[in-house]
């Protein structure tokens, strides 16, 4: 089964590698920036090698809960908000937390954010400076996330939720009855989600999830 994985993996890889010498790469993506985030009284700035300081005001009684970055981008939870930051664009994007919304964790790429609250997924696409959310049903509970290279995944006891860099929107697949799921593996280019009657995978071009018998 291992064996099985690491072929799938092979395949998405070598399926995909054409796709990534055409795409259009951001200014992040053709130099070497580094996002650092300070915290600091009223604000939250973002620096990285493009430039100086990119300052993002905190609203009256706001405070910040958490900041990180990783490769071009940045991340601050705050007690009312997300906050993503793009390297390439050199742009604070937010998006706001309802009050009785609870964040869970979250999953830092170089070039994505996925995270989950008790009612929603958050995707921030970094080469977009795009924020998109995907709302939860009413017993529907998010167990991981993980990501790799330019493509993520948030594994809900209901579906899958696929997520890219390059594609817009969340990507679903629904699990039928009584399907758990055994392991998600990935690489640059794709999630392989294997459960107890299928395997399947997402692709980080892709618009949708592939079924492997």
């Amino acid at each position: 089964m291992h064996r099985s994985i690491a072929l799938l993996l092979f395949v998405i890889t070598a399926s995909t590698a054409s796709l990534f010498v055409t795409a259009t790469p951001s200014h992040a993506q053709s130099g070497g920036s580094q996002v650092t985030i300070t915290p600091t009284d009223g604000k939250v700035i973002a620096w990285s090698a493009a430039g100086g300081g990119v300052e993002e005001s905190l609203q009256p009684n706001e405070s910040v809960i958490s900041s990180a970055a990783r490769g071009h981008t940045g991340f601050v939870q705050t007690s009312s908000r997300l906050l993503g930051f793009s390297a390439g664009l050199r742009q604070w994007r937010d998006v706001s937390i309802g009050v009785e919304e609870r964040i869970g964790r979250h999953q830092l790429l170089p070039f994505l954010i996925l995270a989950h609250s008790n009612q929603q997924v958050f995707g921030f696409q970094e080469t977009r400076g795009h924020w998109t959310t995907v709302s939860l049903g009413p017993n529907e509970t998010v167990s991981q996330l993980r990501g790799q290279g330019h493509v993520a995944v948030a594994i809900t006891n209901e579906r899958a939720l696929g997520f890219s860099t390059y594609t817009g929107g969340f990507f679903n697949i629904d699990w039928t009855p009584n399907e758990r799921v055994l392991s998600v593996d990935g690489s640059q280019n794709g999630m392989v989600v294997r459960t107890s009657s299928r395997t399947v995978i997402f692709k980080s071009q892709s618009t949708g999830w592939t079924e492997v018998r």
